[in-house]
C-alpha cells in the first residue's frame, strides 16, 4: 500500500512539473512572438508593432493596424473604406503618412481629383476609430492639427478670392463631371473649416487632407500637397497598452514622450 501511494504521488508530482514547464514554455514563446521581426514592403522597411502586414503570423502586431502589400509592391492602408499608399511610418512621434493612390507624380503642374473624400471630421468621434488627427492631446483645440483640408468646390458663379484657386489654370480635368454641370466653375480651397467660409453660389464636392506646409495657394502648391499626402496618429489606438486602462488618455509632451492622463483627475478639486 505504501509503495502504491508513493507511485501515485510521484506520478502526480511529475505531471505537475510537466504542466509547469509547458506553461512556462508557452509564456516564453508568447513573449518572443509579441516582439516579431520587422516586415517590409517596397520602400517601407520598418513595419513593426503595432503595425503588421496581412501576410505576417497572426500573433504579430495589432489586427487593427493591418497593412497590405499590393501587386506593385506598395504598402497599403485601408481607411474608412478607402485605399491609401503608405509613404512613411514614424515610430518616434506615432504618426503614419499616407497618400491617395490617384495622385501621380508624372505631370507635376497638373493634378487629378483624389478618389476618396476625407476630412478631419472623420476622426472626431471619441471611440469610433483608432487613428486621430492630433497625437498630442485628446481635446483637439489645444494643439495644431497634423493635417488640414483641401476642399474641391463647384460654383454657379465665378469667385474672385485669393483663397479660391481656379482649377482650369492647373490643367485639371474632372472626368466625373457631367454635361449638365460643365458650365459650373471649379475651385480648390485650403484650410476651410466651416460652412460660413463657402461662397453662396458654391457647394463642396470633396474634401481631402494634407500635411504639406504652404504660405500661398497655386497649382504647384496644391500639387505638392497632394503628392505629399497627410499624417495621422495611432497613439490613441494603443493608449491602453501604454497606460494600462480605460480611465486614462494619452498625449505627447514636447519631447514626444507618452504621458498618461487620468480622465477622472480634477486638479481644481
Amino acid at each position: 500500500a505504501r509503495g502504491l501511494a508513493f507511485t501515485v504521488g510521484l506520478t502526480v508530482l511529475i505531471a505537475l512539473v510537466l504542466v509547469h514547464l509547458t506553461c512556462c514554455a508557452t509564456s516564453a514563446t508568447a513573449t518572443v512572438n509579441h516582439t516579431c521581426s520587422a516586415s517590409s514592403c517596397g520602400n517601407i522597411h520598418n513595419i513593426s508593432f503595432p503595425f503588421r502586414l496581412k501576410t505576417d503570423p497572426e500573433n504579430c502586431g495589432d489586427s487593427r493596424f493591418e497593412l497590405s502589400c499590393d501587386e506593385n509592391n506598395r504598402t497599403v492602408l485601408y481607411l474608412f473604406g478607402g485605399k491609401y499608399y503608405v509613404q512613411e511610418i514614424s515610430y518616434n512621434n506615432y504618426t503614419i503618412r499616407i497618400v491617395d493612390p490617384s495622385v501621380h507624380k508624372d505631370n507635376y503642374f497638373s493634378f487629378s481629383n483624389p478618389t476618396y473624400s476625407l476630412s478631419r471630421y472623420n476622426f472626431s468621434l471619441e471611440n469610433e476609430y483608432v487613428y486621430r488627427m492630433d497625437p498630442r492631446k485628446e481635446t483637439e483645440w489645444y494643439y495644431p492639427q497634423l493635417s488640414r483640408s483641401l476642399v474641391w468646390m463647384s460654383c454657379e458663379k465665378s469667385v474672385n478670392s485669393p483663397l479660391y484657386l481656379d482649377t482650369s489654370t492647373c490643367n485639371y480635368n474632372d472626368n466625373s463631371s457631367s454635361t449638365s454641370d460643365s458650365k459650373r466653375y471649379r475651385y480648390v480651397t485650403v484650410g476651410i473649416t466651416s460652412s460660413s467660409q463657402v461662397e453662396n453660389s458654391c457647394q463642396v464636392e470633396k474634401m481631402f487632407l494634407t500635411s504639406w506646409p504652404i504660405n500661398n495657394i497655386s497649382c504647384k502648391d496644391v500639387r505638392d500637397e497632394l503628392v505629399y499626402g497627410f499624417e495621422i496618429s495611432w497613439l490613441y489606438g494603443i493608449c491602453n497598452s501604454h497606460c494600462g486602462g480605460d480611465n486614462y488618455y494619452c498625449q505627447l509632451d514636447d519631447a514626444n514622450n507618452v504621458q498618461c492622463i487620468d480622465r477622472m483627475y480634477n486638479p481644481g478639486g
